[in-house]
């Protein structure tokens, strides 16, 4: 049987001014058919040679399927009754990943291959194909839009948002405290009645708890696997965003000729290189405007920060495909209740303690979303009643 996903909520109000939800969407795929499968691996992850072994439990292929989330982040899970392995391209996203039985391996034919313990989250490989090899059973995932969490990972400095080099893997005395954070919140994040600030204030949570244990190091490099010469160019702009680019150095970035680069967009982007390039700097202009704070920082110093210099085209461009002008979205509702609901964060760590001291000694294995929060402790949110499990 498959679900189908709820209708999309109407568009939010453009009145200047007017007040704007976070549309929460909850997407159900189940059934017994190996080519629907592939296809949600396909439009999930880019997916391609997805194989399923014969090996399914009790004779008969079933699979599940579910995200519940914003354009932020989103709690997954996905369930298959046999072996799986193939190629994930993720694209512009960054994914914590943590299997419930083990034996998921990533990149099996690379010399620095993971293979997942039980209930232990790493990164998945981001910017790049990769393989990964999963036998029977659930694997949960959080999903964050890479714009977000790059804006995240730079929040309360001067430094840009860039391209994030995550370790696949950290001790396991790092993962204690993002472990406690999403015991905490799955219960709230699983409610998809939990929107606008209370819905923003958890992205914000979970998103600093994963910067807080693995500590990504901004990547500024191409991917290190053969990909496609578009790939090529879009995390060379991706990369390079911040300073003035000409369509000669993406192209030679792409290796390929300026007249290609251009054609290459408009056939498969429907856009010129140009067009893409600012739309990539207004989403992360977005991004850094909702979560900046009004009180410290101005429309200016995100722009500029965002490789804009002209004003006045910024407000246009962004007025344009927003509908709202940065001033509206710096002083927007998610940044002042994210802000309300910071003392309630995890704290991050203290360098003069050290991590053995800060982390718990059961807090080993991340549990499954499912576990209800009373079972746990408070949740960083307001409690909700009619929490859903992924179950």
């Amino acid at each position: 049987m498959t679900v189908a996903p709820p209708a999309d909520p109407p568009p939010a109000d453009s009145t200047p001014g007017a007040s704007r939800r976070t549309a929460v969407h909850e997407v159900v795929r189940s059934g017994t058919d190996p080519d629907e499968a592939r296809d949600i691996a396909a439009s999930v992850y880019g997916a391609r040679d997805v194989v399923f072994g014969p090996d399914a439990l009790d004779g008969a292929f079933a699979f599940r399927y579910r995200s519940v989330g914003d354009g932020c982040v989103s709690l997954r899970t996905a369930s298959s009754s046999a072996h799986m392995r193939g190629i994930l391209v993720p694209g512009r996203q960054y994914v914590l990943a943590w299997s419930a039985d083990g034996g998921v391996v990533v990149d099996p034919e690379r010399e620095d291959g993971v293979t997942l313990r039980p209930g232990v989250p790493v990164m998945l490989p981001a910017g790049r194909p990769f393989r990964v090899s999963a036998p029977a059973g659930t694997v949960h995932l959080v999903h964050f839009h890479a714009d977000f969490l790059e804006a995240v990972a730079v929040l309360g400095g001067a430094a840009p948002p860039v391209p994030l080099a995550f370790p696949v893997s950290v001790p396991s005395v790092r993962l204690a405290p993002l472990q406690r954070t999403l015991r905490e919140v799955a219960g709230p994040m699983l409610d998809v009645s939990v929107a606008d600030g209370a819905r923003a204030a958890l992205d914000l949570v979970v998103a600093e708890a994963v910067i807080d244990a693995f500590h990504p190091a901004p990547d500024g490099g191409l991917p290190d696997v053969p990909v496609a010469a578009l790939d090529r160019a879009k995390a060379y702009m991706y990369a390079h965003f911040l300073r003035p680019l000409t369509a000669a150095e993406i192209a030679g970035a792409a290796e390929m000729s300026v007249r290609t680069l251009q054609e290459t967009f408009q056939r498969q982007e429907a856009t010129t290189p140009t067009d893409f390039l600012r739309d990539l700097r207004l989403a992360k202009a977005r991004i850094a405007l909702q979560l900046a704070d009004a009180r410290e920082t101005t429309v200016a110093e995100v722009a500029h920060s965002c490789g804009f210099r002209h004003m006045g085209r910024f407000s246009g461009s962004y007025a344009a495909l927003y509908g709202e002008h940065p001033g509206e979205t710096l002083r927007g509702q998610r940044r002042t209740i994210a802000v309300a609901s910071a003392v309630e964060r995890p704290a991050r760590p203290d360098p003069r303690v050290s991590p053995e001291a800060q982390a718990s000694p059961d807090a080993q294995a991340c549990p499954d979303p499912q576990v209800g929060r009373e079972a746990h402790g408070a949740s960083t949110a307001p409690a909700r009643s009619g929490a859903r499990s992924p179950g």
